[in-house]
């Protein structure tokens, strides 16, 4: 048995190469004989990881079944065959309409979701909380636009060139992110992210906030010397 399905599986392997490779070839007459042709990266460079992994897989399958330890044969034949029909079908599904209009933005809106301070709060609740900054003086106006504040809290931070400009310090940064946690508890809203990993936070002279000197405030006093004017800022949306 094992002879024939090592046939079937090569054949496989030639069916998956030809349709792999065939569209290339395509693209590639066109391209040496300056015929005008379409280059989606969009739908291509995650085509070509699919092609990637299935390929790895289909190997990986391929090797399992013949080349198995007699003791355990039937685990591997069974492991194998599904190593090599979910590489076969990682290599086709990259050619139905869903890939592209389904599972492409789905990815792409994953990975992005890391690269944003990932909270679910209003535009209007950020713009009360902007106007009661300014009113404690604890935003840099000229630095700092309202419309820019809600960019850097809600925008991927690769969307934009804002900045947030805080007159706060150390102490108070810490608690400015802990009463925010505190009022707004479904956010998942890091610190990490919040002082460094975007890069938007700035302090009044336009110097970034080290991260280390920020996590470590508040270890002496619980508060910090603007903690009621803080609590004053939160306190609307209680």
């Amino acid at each position: 048995m094992l002879p024939i399905l090592k046939y079937i599986m090569l054949a496989c392997f030639a069916y998956v190469a030809i349709r792999i490779i065939a569209p290339y070839l395509v693209l590639l007459m066109r391209f040496m004989f300056n015929e005008p042709f379409k280059w989606d990266k969009y739908v291509e460079k995650p085509r070509l990881v699919f092609y990637a992994i299935g390929l790895l897989n289909m190997q990986l399958g391929f090797n399992a079944i013949l080349d198995h330890p007699g003791r355990f044969a039937t685990f591997y034949l069974v492991a194998g065959c599904f190593l090599f029909l979910g590489g076969i079908f990682m290599t086709q599904v990259t050619w139905t309409k869903r890939f592209k209009k389904v599972f492409i933005p789905k990815i792409k809106e994953k990975l992005k979701s890391s690269r944003n301070f990932n909270i679910s709060i209003s535009e209007a609740q950020l713009g009360k909380l902007y106007d009661n900054m300014i009113r404690y003086d604890m935003v840099v106006m000229d630095k700092t636009s309202k419309d820019n504040f809600i960019k850097c809290f809600l925008k991927n931070w690769d969307e934009h060139d804002a900045k947030i400009h805080l007159r706060l310090k150390n102490p108070a940064c810490k608690e400015f992110y802990e009463l925010f946690k505190l009022t707004f508890p479904k956010n998942d809203l890091q610190l990490i992210d919040f002082i460094k990993n975007s890069d938007l936070l700035r302090r009044e002279d336009g110097r970034r906030y080290n991260y280390n000197t920020v996590r470590n405030a508040l270890t002496r006093n619980r508060v910090s010397k603007r903690n009621e004017e803080l609590e004053a800022v939160f306190t609307p949306f209680s």
